[in-house]
């Protein structure tokens, strides 16, 4: 059988100690200051958690998650069509007098 573990402050000098206690719990000194220590405290102990009844399904899956891009990888710039080149002067020009000589003919 375990027995508990605890802490004892003194009350003249303020050490700290963490004890653990035997079946004769015979009266403690500190020993900084060689002070009976009288108050005790526990220490908090962490619940154990509960087992559960057997399951017969069978677990969730885990997928390892995705990993996250980084911040300084550089994108790829998205590929754009090409630009249709624009129409010089002259031969816009050009298609207006052919468009007149085209209705004259007409």
């Amino acid at each position: 059988m375990t027995y508990p573990t605890k802490i004892a402050t003194c009350c003249y000098c303020g050490t700290r100690a963490a004890l653990t206690l035997d079946r004769g719990r015979h009266e403690l000194s500190c020993a900084q200051c060689a002070a009976p220590l009288h108050d005790l405290k526990s220490l908090p102990v962490k619940e154990k958690p509960r087992k559960t009844g057997i399951s017969h399904q069978p677990g969730l899956r885990r997928f390892p998650a995705a990993p996250e891009p980084q911040a300084n990888a550089r994108r790829k710039p998205a590929k754009s069509r090409p630009r249709k080149p624009r129409k010089s002067l002259w031969r816009r020009m050009a298609e207006e007098a052919f468009d007149v000589v085209e209705d004259i003919f007409d």
